[in-house]
């Protein structure tokens, strides 16, 4: 047989791709750091997936050293329980590498989104693509008894059916690419949403969604090799499984980090209508104050300001009777002929502050503070 060897090869691809995630971790801390924002729970989880990453690929180097990469004829038999046993950790690390990178740009997309079926379609994408994920890391280790004859099969002991483990990791597999296609598409809401996006904002965001579709395709690129784990010569059949699930992580490290930044001023994204909404509320609490003042102060301090003499204290109890018809004529008259005296700017302030909410212009200069 030729004599090959992927050892070399495994480490470029591998490293190179987690240097890249590891830069863009970088500037998205120091870039939140020196805009005095603090780190949430998307930029602490994302942290961890690429801690988690880089350490598989430390395991991923020194099993290259053992033989990983070449043909199984061309290792040392000594040499293969430890290579089948560095497999299963860089395995088990591979998955939850892929599980949390996905959950911080997850944890990014609900504190853009507003909308409760979009923060519901996360939060049921983050739950099972845990428990899908993590029972797939799990079989790793349960499908032989003993355990150790998982990676030692000159062992004795029983384990599951040959196919039972790999159509399950390519179910996994699926699964995962699906969620990427997910949170590749989610970011697109954000171009309706925003009342205010400028120009960088829609380029950075338009660049997340491509990384993370190159992502989505990357895990569907590793259903088809999944097979290679049942391979006799799965030292040298495994090696694009591991480009694969490497590239999965570190392109979506990548996309969180460009979805982050591109959006480090934005906080929630709301629509139009909740911005009047809110502010149709703070108008209302306005209103509500100045409805508080007695019906006879106010008619009191306006026709003061008008020009005419302040009603008496006798009469104050059947103004109140007739509130009604007195707040319409004062309503009336301040949009009459008095409309330059501050009487009837008043009034035409506080009918203002009593038109319905879907009546008010919106206020394009409000936006919700950064929850950080």
């Amino acid at each position: 047989m030729e004599s090959e060897n992927r050892g070399s090869e495994i480490l470029a691809v591998t490293w190179t791709l987690t240097g890249l995630a590891a830069v863009s971790l970088v500037v998205r801390i120091v870039w939140k750091l020196r805009s005095k924002k603090k780190l949430w729970w998307d930029d602490h989880i994302c942290s961890l997936s690429w801690f988690v990453l880089k350490t598989s690929i430390f395991i991923v180097t020194i099993a290259t050293s053992k033989g990983l990469g070449e043909h199984v004829q061309a290792i040392p038999e000594d040499n293969l329980p430890a290579i089948g046993l560095l497999g299963n950790f860089i395995g088990t690390l591979s998955i939850l590498a892929s599980v949390w990178s996905k959950t911080s740009f997850a944890l990014t997309l609900l504190r853009l989104l507003s909308g409760r079926w979009t923060k519901d379609l996360l939060w049921l994408g983050v739950a099972t693509i845990h428990v899908f994920l993590i029972v797939n890391a799990l079989f790793m280790w349960i499908r032989c008894s003993p355990a150790a004859k998982t990676w030692d099969t000159y062992m004795e002991g029983t384990c599951w059916d040959n196919q039972v483990y790999p159509q399950y990791a390519m179910f996994a597999a699926g699964y995962s690419a699906a969620v990427d296609f997910i949170l590749a598409l989610l970011p697109l809401a954000l171009f309706h949403q925003l009342q205010m996006m400028q120009r960088k904002e829609k380029l950075g965001t338009s660049l997340a969604i491509i990384v993370a579709l190159v992502s989505g395709t990357t895990a569907i690129m590793k259903t088809t090799v999944i097979s290679g784990l049942t391979s006799s010569d799965f030292t040298f059949t495994t090696a694009p499984l591991i480009y694969y699930a490497t590239a999965e992580s570190a392109l979506t490290i990548i996309a969180a980090c460009i979805l982050s930044l591109a959006t480090l001023s934005r906080s929630k994204i709301q629509p139009e209508n909740s911005v009047a909404g809110d502010n149709n509320k703070s108008l209302e609490n306005q209103s509500q104050t100045s409805e508080n003042i007695p019906l006879g102060a106010a008619s009191a301090s306006t026709t003061a300001s008008g020009g005419q003499s302040a009603p008496s204290s006798s009469s104050r109890q059947g103004q109140e009777n007739n509130s009604g018809v007195v707040r319409d004529a004062v309503v009336e008259g301040g949009g009459g002929g008095d409309r330059g005296q501050p009487g009837g700017q008043e009034e035409r302030e506080r009918e203002r502050r009593n038109r319905c909410w879907y009546k008010l212009p919106p206020d394009t200069n409000a936006w919700p503070g950064v929850l950080m």
